[in-house]
């Protein structure tokens, strides 16, 4: 029989995200003619799952959605990307975040608006505690953190790795980021933790000196992001980024960055290479509209490094 054991089980958010193609980003009481407008699936951890899944890793998301449109989007959306959808329907109108996307043609610069009026945070029960125990590794983020503090604790206590991705503190996001051993921040956010005059080198060297971590990176957009290991953390690496001719759209390079991380860190590679692999998936994704339609397979990522002589 096949082995059906989720490697990767994330227990964050999935969103649905509108985009809208502007020539533009308006200025307050202007009016301008949308270019473009299409409908995809996002959110931290649901982007993340839709690209470790991609790249032939097997992955799961606990969510809690109901019976109706956006809830309906999403299941056909994770079906045909191979990510397993562990469902609470104890509400029929719960529904998935949707994110309102502008995108402004020719940068790639977006802004983002979005209504999380009817969410609800993932139910952990026996089922979902069991599963996380037998995964390879856990995936989390800032949203619904205090839902899952006790799960992550259990499982990090049976030494299950987990990475998270976080961007703004919420309620029990700081609890959830204690137990989070590979943790990837973006440098504004790491700036808000540990101050604003701090660099992104000494924040991954403190970060990763922090208890029980075991990667601990900060992200700079451009100009690439610093890493540094728990058992060396006064050691500081630089990822470089690779430059693309032309941006189609950021949305999601975040998300897909900590999503190859996770898959390389499932299929064994080493610390420089998870970071090499997520680098180059998150300049790739900027060649496409949408926080996942430009996730690369495994063949597009080879491919891409190879072209760039990225030593594996």
């Amino acid at each position: 029989m096949a082995d059906t054991r989720i490697q990767i089980l994330g227990l964050g958010i999935s969103t649905i995200d509108d985009l809208l193609v502007v020539s533009h980003h308006p200025q307050p009481n202007e009016k301008q003619q949308v270019l473009s407008r299409t409908r995809q699936c996002g959110g931290l951890t649901g982007s993340a799952l839709v690209a470790a899944s991609r790249l032939g890793v097997s992955c799961g998301h606990v969510i809690s959605l109901g019976d109706g449109e956006l809830s309906g989007f999403l299941r056909q959306s994770m079906a045909r990307e191979g990510v397993t959808l562990f469902e609470n329907r104890s509400d029929p109108n719960v529904e998935p975040y949707l994110s309102i996307i502008l995108i402004e043609q020719g940068t790639g610069e977006r802004s983002i608006m979005w209504d999380n009026s009817r969410s609800a945070a993932p139910k952990i029960g026996e089922a979902e505690t069991a599963l996380a125990l037998q995964a390879d590794c856990l995936f989390v983020d800032h949203l619904y953190a205090e839902a899952i503090l006790d799960v992550v604790s259990k499982a990090r206590q049976r030494g299950v790795p987990v990475v998270g991705d976080f961007e703004r503190t919420a309620p029990g996001s700081l609890d959830l980021m204690t137990m989070t051993d590979h943790l990837i921040l973006p440098f504004h956010y790491a700036c808000e933790l540990l101050g604003k005059d701090i660099g992104a080198d000494e924040a991954a060297s403190r970060l990763a000196g922090e208890p029980g971590r075991s990667l601990a990176c900060v992200t700079d957009g451009t100009r690439g992001s610093w890493y540094a290991l728990g058992d060396d953390p006064q050691t500081v690496h630089h990822q470089v980024t690779f430059p693309m001719e032309k941006v189609v759209d950021t949305t999601g390079c975040g998300d897909v960055f900590h999503g190859v991380y996770a898959a390389g860190l499932v299929r064994g590679l080493d610390a420089r290479q998870r970071l090499a692999e997520a680098a180059a998936a998150a300049a790739i994704k900027t060649q496409s509209a949408g926080a996942q339609a430009g996730a690369p397979t495994l063949p597009e990522l080879q491919a891409f490094m190879a072209s760039r002589r990225v030593s594996k």
